[in-house]
């Protein structure tokens, strides 16, 4: 609790979504390079980018997921990943919310918008996080549900099904 007291004092210098995000990622052990989070297991490098909209000051959040089997790499680019998505193709009748959240022209208190987004974060994403932290998880039915709202590339698929 301590950490969202601070971290709300905080974001009146910086970017409500960007500073919330941050926080949020921190708190779930990634660790930020070249403006992505990544986190590494054995089996999987979790990849997650706040994108910036070009036409607007609306974000997304997009998740990726890179299958250490398949190939070896430090950071991948979220692009270059075997599994790609949103979080708002996870989130169900919850993407208009997430929407309004992430779109800075949706007029919103900074620090009602900061607690929302930290609430929301903390029920759909941690588990999301969760879901797809090895290849095991991947094949129950939290990861499949990931898997199911992904992009998948090239033999990802197979192993995942394997």
């Amino acid at each position: 609790m301590d950490w969202i007291c601070r971290h709300l004092r905080r974001i009146t210098t910086s970017n409500v979504i960007q500073a919330t995000f941050g926080g949020f990622m921190k708190g779930a052990g990634f660790s930020k390079r070249s403006g992505s989070w990544y986190r590494i297991t054995d089996e999987v490098i979790t990849v997650v980018e706040l994108q910036k909209s070009r036409y607007g000051l609306q974000y997304y959040v997009n998740l990726a997921l890179w299958l250490r089997p398949l190939g070896e790499v430090k950071t991948p680019k979220e692009q270059a990943c075997h599994l790609r998505t949103r979080l708002s193709r996870l989130a169900g009748s919850e993407e208009g919310r997430l929407s309004s959240l992430l779109d800075l022209d949706v007029p919103m208190p900074e620090r009602e918008r900061a607690e929302n987004l930290l609430a929301f974060f903390t029920i759909h994403l941690g588990p999301v996080l969760e879901a797809v932290a090895s290849l095991n998880s991947l094949r129950h039915e939290a990861g499949q549900k990931v898997v199911a709202a992904s992009l998948v590339m090239g033999p990802a698929r197979e192993l995942l099904t394997a």
